[in-house]
Formats: structure tokens, sequence, C-alpha cells
């Protein structure tokens, strides 16, 4: 008998699991919107100071570590500055090392969030204050056509950094374009190195947008920290130079 009971109640058992495991459709009826304030004399909640007081040193601990020095100070200008070259050299350096076919980088001006570095040591909070989104490198194969018409681009708004690529800039347009030392062919197919927001066409780089790429999970501030501590492992200084990538034409 019991047998049979239990035959009985199992598939009323499997209705009710089923049953309460269906989620039920929800919708928003509705919302307020509130804004708060927050002021320098605003109290600090105690409670949760001491929750993140353990994460907050050890970062902390981590962001003041000294990767690197540099003996020069360090700046972000157009057509060209040594804070947008060290960018640029970094992250040709790093895509080199996945694709030795890579032969230039481009950056965004608007990437570099600090105008200047003293001379001096350079912390990994540092590099985190220079690159704080987590932008990836991404390589792109781009026609030369292509290129043409993004340093064309980067023209138009003065500049940004390069490595590898050079040219002058003449009524908003880039004339003479020099890609690793040689004369751009618009027939040629060139791999180029930038960051993964504007590989989707961030800053008006629609061009790059329908391009072949090869994405990868390398941070570009990872690619700049490494390359400081190459450089500090060898007994050199970051000491990037100007030397006339993108400049206008006399």
């Amino acid at each position: 008998m019991i047998r049979s009971i239990t035959l009985n109640i199992f598939p009323i058992i499997l209705i009710g699991l089923f049953s309460a495991c269906s989620p039920r459709p929800y919708h928003i009826l509705g919302h307020q919107d509130q804004q708060y304030t927050v002021l320098q004399q605003q109290a600090i909640d105690s409670s949760l100071s001491a929750m993140l007081k353990p994460y907050k040193k050890g970062v902390d601990t981590q962001m003041q570590v000294v990767i690197g020095h540099t003996d020069i100070p360090l700046t972000k200008a157009q057509p060209e500055s040594t804070l947008g070259n060290f960018l640029a050299d970094a992250t040709l350096v790093a895509a080199q090392q996945l694709d030795r076919k890579v032969v230039a980088a481009i950056g965004n001006y608007g990437g570099i969030r600090l105008p200047y570095i003293a001379p001096g040591a350079i912390t990994r909070g540092k590099i985190y204050e220079l690159m704080p989104f987590d932008n990836l490198l991404t390589i792109i194969e781009i026609p030369g056509s292509d290129l043409q018409t993004l340093c064309d681009g980067i023209a138009q708004r003065k500049g940004w950094p390069v490595s590898g690529l050079s040219f002058d800039i003449k009524n908003q347009k880039a004339m003479n374009v020099m890609v690793a030392g040689r004369p751009l062919v618009s027939s040629l197919v060139y791999k180029i190195a930038v960051n993964d927001y504007i590989a989707r066409g961030g800053d008006n780089c629609d061009v790059l947008v329908p391009l072949k790429k090869r994405n990868t999970t390398l941070f570009l501030r990872d690619a700049m920290i490494t390359y400081i501590l190459a450089l500090e492992q060898q007994g050199k200084p970051l000491h990037p130079v100007l030397d006339k990538r993108i400049q206008y034409a006399e």
C-alpha cells in the first residue's frame, strides 16, 4: 500500500516543484527620480567605512608601488606630445608581441586623462589615473585607403597619439602619410593597433567599424605598465621624445 501511495503522490510533487520554479512576469508600473546632494561636510557612514577599510588598504598598497621613473615632464598636447607618444609606443610594442605584422598604433587624444606627470617616480596608481578606462587592445586589418581616411579624421581633430605612423596636417587633411617609414599605399592592407573604443567607431572612427578585427584581453593600461617596467629593468627612465610624428605643414 505504501508503494501505491508514493507513486500517486510523485507526479503531484513534480507539478508543484515546476510550478514554484516558473518565474512570474513582473512589470514596472512607475518610478520617481530623486536627486541627492553630496557635500564635503556630509557625515561619513562609519559602518560602510569599516567594511571597505581592508579592501581600501589593499588597493592603496598596490597603487603606491613604484614601477619606474621619468626624467622629463610628461605632458598632453596636440598635435604631438610626450604622453601621447608614450601611450602609442607602449600600445605598438604590446601589439607586436601578439602579432609581428602590426606596423602602427593609434590612440585617441581624449583617452589620455592626465595633462601632466612630473619628473620622478611613476606609481602604478598614476597609470590608472592616466588611463582609468578598461580599454582593451584591438588589432585591425585596414586598407590603405581607409587608413588615409582615418588619418584625415585625426588631422581634423588636430592630432592624436600615433606610433609607426607620421603625417603633416594641411587644410585639416593628412598629407605625406608614412607607415613604418614608407609612404602609404592605398591598395595595401595594414595591421594597426587601437583601443576597442575607437575600433567600435567611438570618437567618430566609423571607418573602423566594418573592418576585420582581432580583439584581445590586454588592457592598454597594463601594456603601459609593462612598458615602464621593462625600461626600469634595463635601468632606463621613461623618456618619450617629440620626433615630428604629426606636425603642421609649413
